[in-house]
């Protein structure tokens, strides 16, 4: 059994960038049988577990936004764990960093989760669980120990225009977990088309 409360998990959805392979659209607000892709990672998650939306577009949510906009995926990041922190009426003890291009990646959450936990059992070293996709690492697709992320981020003077794989090098742990699928991300419309179609 996983010992955890719903609001020690916090989530950070990343949803900004120009979404130059989408033809520039705002990818949390393209939508897929009517619904949109942030709100479809929304209800995959825990229920009671703090959320925060990272985006320069308007979505009707708890979010924010990196300082200056599109400064990439780790300074989004950065930005996503100081409103939690914020946010947080208790202690967070895990963070879960997702991307809303990836719409089914919250169903990798228990399997990271039970391998951080084991780990987690073994020692204390803070540590970073991510999702294996073949030889591929997904960055955006990761569950940490809320100390190793704020260790990683407070490791760089500047996040600005630097990768989410930097934040997971950062760490004294990186734990690979392979995926089920779930953690694929969809980065044009020909792509995300083809998703919806494999669900219907």
């Amino acid at each position: 059994m996983l010992n955890y409360k719903p609001h020690e998990l916090g989530v950070i959805i990343l949803a900004g960038g120009r979404g130059t392979r989408m033809g520039g659209r705002d990818k949390g607000s393209v939508r897929v049988r009517g619904e949109r892709l942030v709100d479809v990672v929304r209800r995959q998650l825990p229920y009671g577990a703090p959320v925060c939306v990272v985006s320069p577009f308007p979505l009707g949510l708890p979010q924010v936004c990196e300082n200056p906009l599109f400064g990439g995926p780790a300074a989004g990041i950065a930005a996503g764990l100081k409103n939690l922190e914020a946010r947080s009426l208790a202690p967070l003890r895990y963070i879960a960093v997702l991307s809303v291009d990836a719409p089914d990646s919250p169903q990798m959450l228990p399997k990271l989760l039970k391998k951080l936990a084991a780990c987690g059992a073994q020692s204390s070293i803070p540590s970073v669980a991510a999702a294996l996709s073949g030889d591929f690492i997904q960055p955006l697709c990761a569950l940490w120990h809320y100390d190793g992320l704020r260790q990683a981020v407070d490791s760089f003077d500047c996040l600005h225009n630097k990768s989410a794989r930097r934040l997971l090098h950062a760490v004294p742990r990186l734990i690979a977990v392979p995926g089920t699928g779930a953690e694929m991300d969809y980065d044009t419309l020909a792509e995300l088309a083809e998703w919806e179609r494999r669900r219907a």
